[in-house]
């Protein structure tokens, strides 16, 4: 019986590409068919004219056993063809006798020839198919599912197990790879449709493979396991370099995070400071006065009083904010938020002498926001509109606040100054974080106000003011009446 011919590499067999079992056998039954023709032929008197069935038993020994062995089939048809035509069966004219038996050897060679070529081209294109197999990084083999036998391994897998796969069944190779979570796989069915995939780790190497494994037809078409092992020891080593660098990253940011929420708390706190700081100045002032006038005194008293409980609003709502917790909006009138800022930088535009211009739209529609961090936002650009006037003489100094609704159904604050401009070097970055445009500023003011617009849904942005210096806008959406 035939036995299923075996693909195994060099590697593997000691050189043998391609073994063909039986090929004594395969001689001996062309032998046996080419007698049984030509004793058929001899008998049925040239009748049945059974020449052309010497090419079964030519492409037969041919195809099993080589060109070599067909040629000599051939030969034994061509004496048993002779043998058949003896005088008593002879030929009317002899030249006709020697003219068929010209072209029956001429057929029988021919039909040798372009049957080998035909067997040497699908050798050499096993050959080519087995070469790339073997080159390939991974390991490919072939198992019989019932028997467990190994119908073909490639060059790799004798390497990454060292041992002949020919020398075991597929129930010695879970010994080498064991399952990624620690389970033998041992006496476990292959999928008997589709492929599936999963890692497993030599105990002994510490390495990682990708094993596939799936049915395909083979040559009888009855279904086979393919099996394919790649080594992902790299690839896995790669991944955990990537999530240690992306940890580090994390703990970085973290403390990038916690660097500039410090930065921003110092930022934010220092305006009521100076407030305070004002207040009492005017107290000592006042109290300093022959004259002191009480009513005065009880209002400085008050307003720096004002000015710590704001402190401690901002430290409480600047912690909430790095925690990226929501604002906490309320109804409220933005016209109203503009004058409080303003009021609260009344001490500092007062000691610098700016002269303010407010412009404040009318039945403006109320807004839905975090009163005191939009409050933070005006309040910023106004220190830095008056920052930006610094150097420029007292007379010169002014600063213009308004606010209008626009037809898309939001309300723009515009805050603009005749100050020097923002240079162009530090425009475009002008809202990241650490990137100021003074000599002693920490760069976070612009990037906490575009965050606070932009988490009440708004837009911050600049332009250049016409007649000298910046003009500062942000948007908040209006409320439906």
């Amino acid at each position: 019986m035939n036995r299923p011919m075996t693909l195994l590499p060099p590697g593997l067999s000691g050189g043998a590409r391609i073994a063909h079992a039986g090929t004594g056998r395969w001689l001996a039954l062309a032998l046996l068919l080419t007698t049984w023709i030509g004793a058929l032929d001899y008998f049925s008197g040239y009748e049945l004219r059974l020449g052309s069935l010497y090419l079964l038993p030519i492409a037969l020994a041919t195809w099993k056993a080589g060109r070599h062995a067909g040629l000599s089939i051939a030969a034994a048809a061509c004496l048993c063809w002779l043998f058949s035509f003896s005088s008593s069966h002879g030929y009317a004219r002899p030249e006709l006798f020697y003219w068929d038996g010209l072209v029956m050897v001429g057929v029988f060679v021919v039909f040798v020839i372009l049957l080998t070529r035909l067997r040497l081209a699908l050798h050499r294109a096993d050959e080519r198919f087995v070469r790339v197999l073997d080159e390939m990084h991974a390991a490919v083999y072939v198992v019989d599912p019932h028997s467990g036998r190994i119908l073909y391994a490639n060059r790799r897998l004798a390497e990454m197990i060292g041992a002949e796969p020919n020398m075991l069944g597929a129930a010695d190779l879970p010994q080498y790879l064991t399952v990624g979570d620690g389970h033998d796989r041992r006496g476990a069915p292959y999928p008997s449709q589709g492929f599936s995939s999963e890692e497993r780790r030599d105990p002994a190497s510490g390495r990682w493979y990708l094993v596939q494994f799936g049915p395909i037809p083979w040559q009888d078409t009855s279904a086979v396991t393919l099996i394919v092992v790649t080594d992902i020891s790299d690839r896995r080593h790669a991944q955990f370099l990537r999530r240690e660098n992306r940890d580090m990253l994390y703990r970085t940011s973290r403390l990038s995070a916690l660097t500039e929420a410090t930065s921003a708390l110092a930022h934010e706190i220092n305006q009521p400071l100076m407030a305070i700081a004002s207040y009492n100045d005017a107290c000592l002032r006042l109290l300093a006065s022959e004259t002191m006038d009480r009513a005065e005194l009880v209002h400085a008293i008050k307003k720096s009083h004002g000015q710590a409980i704001r402190a401690g609003n901002i430290v409480t709502r600047m912690r909430d904010f790095v925690r990226s917790k929501h604002p906490q909006p309320v109804l409220c009138e933005l016209n109203a938020i503009v004058r409080e800022a303003i009021e609260l930088m009344e001490a500092r535009i007062e000691d610098h002498c700016v002269v303010v211009n407010v412009v404040l739209g009318e039945d403006l529609p109320p807004i839905l926001a975090d009163r005191f961090l939009l409050e933070q936002v005006v309040v910023n650009l106004l220190e830095n509109a008056v920052d930006a006037m610094r150097p420029l003489v007292q007379a010169r100094r002014r600063l213009t606040v308004s606010t209008g609704r626009q037809p898309a159904g939001v309300i723009t604050v515009s805050i603009s100054d005749n100050g020097e401009g923002i240079p162009a070097a530090i425009d475009k970055h002008l809202y990241t974080p650490f990137r100021s445009t003074k000599p002693q500023g920490l760069g976070l003011g612009l990037s906490i106000c575009r965050s606070v617009v932009e988490a009440h849904g708004g837009h911050l942005w600049h332009d250049p003011n016409p007649g000298g210096g910046t003009i500062f806008h942000f948007t908040i959406a209006a409320e439906d009446e």
